[in-house]
């Protein structure tokens, strides 16, 4: 009679716990991506016509003796991540609910509503969805399925962003008489303020090193640029125009964004640690992806210091806001020892 006994996590014994213990995540993790540098000895069993294997060391340029080594911080695995984002998603409708059954979309200064919210806002959801795009090819090429997990819950995450804001502004629509959700994509192709955001999404769907593409967004683009265009202009100014629920909506995104962000340091410090043999070499990289995404995103910002005009008198500078924002990543960079003085 077979044994249909569920293994306990420690059972397997083949898996290196971080911890005293194995989790549960590592459990349903860990070494479910073959390879054969670690179990799989037998080799490919198939190439490409190229003779290209499924994973490619070659593709990034971080080196590591074993990538398998990566846990995430935040311990997703399937059953958290959809458990988590249901509960985010069920706490933005009842807010629109809420905000509907009593009036409160009303209260909205019609000028917030046209410029900020239609006029701009809307506008970031093509930016999302190229990340989702970007990332969807990483988490492809990650070489370990710890990595594979946080890459395709990342471009999840961009996704979710992406429809929250399209359905929020539907029911804008549904409640504000006269209110209309349309021009969005051509001001997103054509208006001069938001062609260097675009020119980096671009950048980044082109972009075949899976590491750099988490690096970039999660280090730099999203700390500047979206923290500029979104957090900082949106979710602050809101509630000063009469509007307590874009800010809700914004949180759960910055959420995801703070779980992106502690992974990729994660990847940093993993790549860079003591005793690494390539960890120099690492450095000399990730300093060389700063030096080309951080011109990159310090543009986009300033593309956006328009938008900010059209806040009126309870805006704060935008040179301010840049600064503070820049300020903050550099102290993020400094702490991986990626700072302008290294470590």
């Amino acid at each position: 009679m077979m044994n249909t006994a569920v293994q306990s996590p420690r059972d397997f014994t083949y898996i290196k716990p971080r911890k005293r213990r194995l989790s549960e995540y590592e459990a349903v993790t860990c070494y479910t991506q073959p390879d054969p540098a670690v179990f799989d000895r037998q080799g490919w069993y198939l190439l490409t016509p190229e003779g290209r294997a499924a994973w490619r060391p070659e593709s990034t340029r971080l080196q590591h003796p074993h990538w398998f080594d990566f846990r995430d911080p935040s311990s997703m695995w399937q059953r958290n991540y959809v458990k988590l984002q249901a509960e985010q998603e069920r706490a933005i409708e009842r807010c629109v609910e809420d905000a509907a059954s009593a009036g409160a979309f009303s209260e909205f200064d019609p000028d917030w509503l046209t410029e900020i919210i239609a006029g701009h806002y809307r506008v970031w959801s093509f930016f999302e969805y190229g990340l989702f795009r970007a990332f969807s090819r990483a988490q492809r090429e990650a070489l370990s399925d710890t990595l594979g997990n946080v890459l395709c819950f990342e471009a999840v995450d961009r996704i979710r962003h992406a429809q929250s804001t399209v359905l929020y502004l539907m029911a804008l629509e549904a409640n504000i008489e006269g209110f209309k959700d349309q021009g969005a994509k051509q001001r997103w192709l054509s208006e001069p303020r938001y062609q260097p955001l675009r020119a980096i999404v671009e950048s980044l769907m082109a972009t075949e090193d899976w590491a750099e593409l988490a690096f970039a967004v999660n280090l730099i683009i999203d700390p500047i640029t979206t923290e500029i265009g979104v957090s900082r202009l949106v979710r602050r100014q809101a509630p000063r125009h009469g509007d307590p629920i874009t800010p809700m909506i914004i949180m759960t995104t910055e959420r995801d964004r703070r779980r992106n962000q502690a992974w990729t340091e994660e990847l940093v410090r993993m790549t860079t640690a003591a005793g690494l043999l390539n960890a120099d070499d690492n450095r000399i990289v990730m300093r060389a992806w700063c030096d080309r995404w951080m011109s990159l995103a310090i543009a986009a910002a300033r593309a956006l210091a328009p938008v900010y005009d059209r806040l009126g008198p309870h805006a704060g500078l935008f040179e301010e806001e840049l600064a503070a924002a820049c300020a903050r990543q550099a102290t993020m960079m400094a702490e991986l020892g990626l700072g302008a003085k290294g470590g």
